[in-house]
C-alpha cells in the first residue's frame, strides 16, 4: 500500500499549491484577465461537435464543427475576421475559410463564431485527394485573428500577441463496414508496476470495445489497490508490470468503439493489435479519456 499512499500525497500537494497544466491548446485554460491585459484578442473553444478523425474512404461523410467565443480588451469588437488554416502531414498550409465579423454571433455581450469542417472540403483545399492520405497521418488547424492593429497567430508563454486555443489536429482512418474478425490482441504496460489506475486513483475502468452487436470486451492490469470488476466475461491481466489480453470478435459485425478511461498517474500505455497483425492504435503516457481512433488503412 505505500504505493498509493505516495500517489496520494503528490495529488493532495498539487491540488494544495494550485498547479494546472496544459496537454494540447485545444485544452488550454483561458484566463481573459491575463490575456486581456497583454492587449491581443484571442479565442477560446466553446464546443466541438462530431469526430475530427478523416475518414479516407468517404471524406465528405467526415463532418465536425468547432464554436469559439472572441475576446480582447475591446470585448472582441476588434477582431474584423477570422482566417482558418489547414495542413497535412507537415505540408504548407491552406485557407480553409475566412469568417467576416458580420458572421458572428453575439452570446452574454460577446462575439461568437462556428466553423464548419468536412474531409472533402479540407482536402480541396489542400488540392489532395483521397488517395494522397496515409492512415494515422494529422491534419493541423489554427485560426488567425485579423484586427486593425494586425493579425494574431503565434502562440507564446506569456499571451502577448496569441490567439489562445487557436490549434487542434485530426487524424486520417479508415471506416470500415464490419469490425476485422478474429482474434484481437491488446498489449499492455504500466511504468511504474502497480498495474492500472484509470478514472480512479487506485483502480478504475478498464480500456473497453463496445460492438455494436452488444458484445462489450474491457481490458487492464490488474491492481494491488482494489478488486476491479471490469464487465462480464471480462478479467484484468494478473500482471502489474505488463500483459496482454486476447479476444475474439465474431464475422459480420458492423461496427465498435474502443474508449480509454483515461490515465490517472500517467503510467499507462497500450497497443491494440488487429487479427491482421497490424498495430492499429496506440497510447503513450498521460493519454486523456476518450475515444480511441483505429488505423484500418492497411486491413
Amino acid at each position: 500500500m505505500k504505493r498509493f499512499y505516495i500517489k496520494y500525497l503528490l495529488v493532495a500537494a498539487l491540488v494544495s499549491f494550485g498547479l494546472t497544466s496544459c496537454e494540447d491548446d485545444d485544452t488550454l485554460p483561458v484566463d481573459f484577465e491575463d490575456l486581456n491585459a497583454s492587449g491581443g484578442p484571442f479565442a477560446a473553444e466553446v464546443s466541438t461537435t462530431g469526430s475530427t478523425d478523416i475518414n479516407r474512404n468517404n471524406p465528405s461523410e467526415s463532418v465536425f464543427s468547432k464554436t469559439y467565443v472572441l475576446d480582447s480588451p475591446s470585448d472582441g469588437s476588434d477582431v474584423n475576421s477570422v482566417d482558418v488554416y489547414v495542413s497535412y502531414d507537415g505540408s504548407e498550409e491552406a485557407l480553409y475559410e475566412s469568417i467576416d465579423a458580420s458572421e458572428f454571433e453575439t452570446v452574454d455581450g460577446m462575439p461568437q463564431f462556428t466553423v464548419n469542417y468536412n474531409g472533402s472540403e479540407i482536402l480541396s483545399a489542400l488540392g489532395l485527394s483521397a488517395d494522397d492520405l496515409e492512415g494515422g497521418a494529422t491534419f493541423r488547424y489554427r485560426l488567425a485573428l485579423n484586427t486593425d492593429r494586425g493579425t494574431f497567430t503565434d502562440v507564446s508563454p506569456n499571451f502577448d500577441n496569441q490567439s489562445a486555443d487557436h490549434t487542434f489536429s485530426s487524424t486520417v482512418v479508415c471506416i470500415l463496414p464490419e469490425v476485422p474478425a478474429g482474434e484481437w490482441k491488446v498489449n499492455m504496460t504500466d511504468d511504474f508496476g502497480d498495474g492500472w489506475q484509470t478514472n480512479d486513483s487506485s483502480g478504475g475502468d478498464g480500456l473497453t470495445f463496445t460492438l455494436s452487436n452488444g458484445d462489450v470486451f474491457e481490458v487492464g492490469l490488474c491492481n494491488p489497490y482494489v478488486d476491479v470488476q471490469y464487465v462480464e466475461g471480462s478479467d484484468c491481466i494478473d500482471d502489474y508490470d505488463s500483459g496482454t489480453a486476447t479476444f475474439t470478435v465474431p464475422e459480420g459485425v458492423e461496427s465498435g468503439e474502443w474508449y480509454f478511461p483515461g490515465d490517472f498517474y500517467g503510467e499507462i500505455t497500450f497497443e491494440i493489435i488487429a487479427p491482421s497483425g497490424n498495430v492499429v492504435a496506440s497510447a503513450g503516457l498521460g493519454t486523456p479519456a476518450g475515444v480511441v481512433a483505429l488505423n484500418l488503412c492497411n486491413e
